[in-house]
């Protein structure tokens, strides 16, 4: 029995409990590589299929296109990435022999207030930039989409009742909380920061989460909602509040498109008023917003108490040593040049 113990003591010891830069790099790129191929795979599988049992195509449509209003290849397809963000964190985690207590995941220590503050932060995030971000500059893309005779398309769910809500929410909105912050506010943050300093480590983890939805139409909104998540990472500690965060951020967007979906409203433009008075109130609700995010990070985030770890102090420690010193890793250079090509790939008509 007190073999077993130390046998179990020993394994524990021999887990190191902090993320370095080269653990960043490597999950990032496995990640996107890993994602990537299987979403071929499962599309051209799935176009096998539907070829061979001579799936019906109306004559102003296409396979592809039918194939992506079919539910059964919709749903799993939807959910390659995120089983794929949650698999590399696992299994990297393993093959590495990192603590899984490296991510900073604790339900035990939670904070209501602050828990309650990041639910509306993710709220508040939502009513105060979709207006600006998807009214203004997504119908200026929308436009040059028009212009050069391309036709943005987006997978979707079905969102005209209570029932596809709910699916919504938990395939849309829980599932993509959990795997993507688990990966970039964990992983690729964790040791950014070991090697960059705090700062520089949310803006770079920023840029590759708004770089991971490889849509010209999906960076700037991502980005922003990164930097406000990784610093609610560093300053509590716990990734729990980010998944928070990240969570009511998405049942906001889907409640919204679920009551525009009622109102049988179809196009950003039918919303958002885009006259010279629009975009001013867009422009002054975001202003409010970011004093509204600004307050609640001077006064209650930098005086909350940060629950430390082992790893957040080796962390700090070498943070103090290595700021601005680290050079980005390989892997993580492969990352974004592939993720940038895919990115131009799906501008292009």
């Amino acid at each position: 029995m007190n073999t077993t113990n130390e046998t179990k003591k020993i394994k524990t010891f021999d887990r190191r409990n902090f993320y370095t830069l080269k653990d960043s790099g490597m999950v990032f790129l496995l990640a996107i590589i890993v994602s990537l191929g299987l979403s071929i795979l499962v599309s051209y599988i799935a176009m096998a299929i539907a070829t061979m049992t001579k799936m019906p195509v109306p004559e102003n449509s296409d396979l592809a296109t039918e194939l992506s209003k079919n539910m059964a290849f919709c749903i799993p397809y939807m959910l390659i990435s995120e089983v794929v963000f949650l698999s590399v964190w696992c299994v990297y985690h393993k093959v590495c022999k990192i603590s899984f207590s490296s991510t900073g995941f604790s339900v035990k220590k939670l904070n209501v207030w602050t828990f309650v503050l990041s639910a509306l932060t993710g709220i508040v995030c939502v009513l105060g930039f979709v207006w600006l971000i998807e009214g203004c500059f997504g119908n200026l893309i929308e436009k040059f989409y028009n212009a050069i005779g391309h036709k943005s398309s987006f997978m979707s769910l079905p969102l005209d009742n209570v029932g596809w809500l709910f699916v919504n929410l938990l395939i849309l909105g829980v599932v993509p909380a959990i795997c993507e912050e688990l990966l970039f506010r964990g992983i690729i943050f964790g040791g950014l920061k070991n090697s960059f300093g705090k700062w520089t480590a949310i803006s770079l983890s920023s840029m590759l989460f708004a770089l991971m939805h490889q849509n010209i139409e999906q960076l700037i909104y991502p980005f922003i909602l990164g930097i406000i998540l990784a610093t609610l990472m560093e300053h509590t500690g716990n990734i729990v509040y980010p998944m928070i965060l990240h969570m009511f951020n998405n049942f906001t967007t889907i409640v919204l498109n679920f009551i525009f979906n009622l109102n049988n409203i179809q196009n950003s433009s039918e919303v958002f008023n885009l006259s010279w008075w629009g975009v001013l109130c867009a422009i002054l609700l975001a202003i409010v917003t970011c004093m509204i995010i600004y307050i609640l990070y001077r006064f209650y985030l930098c005086k909350h108490e940060k629950l430390e770890t082992k790893s957040q102090v080796l962390a700090e420690d070498q943070n103090n040593k290595t700021i601005m010193a680290g050079k980005l890793p390989f892997t993580m250079v492969c990352g974004i040049i592939l993720t940038v090509m895919m990115l131009v790939i799906n501008f292009l008509p």
